[in-house]
């Protein structure tokens, strides 16, 4: 992996889809229609300008969806993440180089319906690596981009533009190891910000690796628990927070103004993981 194959998104998965649909549209976000994967999976996506969000729900156990019907059983939340590859098999290949283990890349697709009426198939290829720490990580090749990124789903009543950094919990022997591993996955630098919390650069956006006990320290808040592996908080730059706080307020959702320039959604209203806004002075 290089430095020229950012984040791409994180997958949320979702016990009710369309309570998690509400839930989001509630929070000030456009979410594009709900999409039926080939694989047998349901999705609704919030398209930010480069990344997004990938509200996931699973419909049956099969073998290319086990680890996301396994979250789903579990009360879900937010279980995986990924970074672009332009080239699946090309990625696979090289990581296998390196000595991970990787499934083979699969390719799939779901039908995406346009304001004009039109209906086109937005097809991906994907390989996921197995032995990736703390949860899910897997590479995405976009194959119709274009299908996506579009105006009409980027552009959110909350001013959401981008991720700026996802936080992952992970046992307190395995915070070096994890962080490590990720940034060979990734080609992020890594930087040890102390014994249980660690960040690394995956193209504009950071992963945070820490403890559930220094869980406070990374996200600046102790209002955010996760007690077993995985993400806790996703970390989003918005450019209207003021708008967005008013926003929140009329609709009822429980949210915290930590400082100035951030505000704290927690878990239970985002479909079981906890969203940190900012926006940068």
């Amino acid at each position: 992996m290089t430095a020229s194959e950012p984040f791409d998104h994180a997958v949320v998965v979702c016990t009710e889809l369309q309570a998690a649909a509400d839930a989001w549209r509630r929070l000030g976000f456009t979410l594009t229609p709900r999409g039926f994967h080939t694989l047998g999976s349901q999705n609704h996506c919030v398209m930010l300008e480069r990344d997004y969000v990938e509200l996931l729900h699973v419909t049956a156990p099969s073998p290319n969806r086990q680890y996301y019907w396994n979250a789903q059983q579990q009360g879900g939340g937010c279980v995986a993440m990924s970074c672009k590859s332009g080239d699946a098999f090309a990625t696979a290949a090289r990581l296998r180089g390196d000595g991970w283990h990787t499934s083979d890349p699969i390719e799939f697709s779901r039908p995406v319906q346009l304001d004009d009426g039109t209906e086109h198939p937005a097809t991906f290829r994907v390989t996921a690596i197995d032995d990736a720490p703390g949860a899910r990580f897997f590479v995405c090749e976009h194959r119709t981009p274009e299908l996506l990124w579009r105006p009409e789903w980027t552009a959110h009543a909350n001013g959401a533009t981008a991720i700026a950094a996802m936080f992952l919990v992970v046992a307190p022997a395995l915070v070096d190891a994890a962080g490590r591993a990720y940034a060979e996955l990734t080609g992020g630098e890594m930087t040890q910000l102390s014994d249980h919390i660690c960040s690394l650069t995956v193209g504009d956006a950071a992963l945070v690796v820490t403890t559930p006990q220094a869980l406070a320290s990374a996200t600046g808040t102790g209002h955010i628990r996760r007690a077993v592996p995985g993400y806790a908080a996703i970390r989003l730059r918005t450019d209207r927070l003021a708008e967005a706080r008013e926003l929140w307020r009329a609709a009822g959702v429980p949210a915290l103004d930590l400082s100035a320039g951030e505000t704290l959604i927690p878990a239970e209203a985002a479909a079981g993981v906890a969203l940190l806004f900012e926006q940068p002075a």
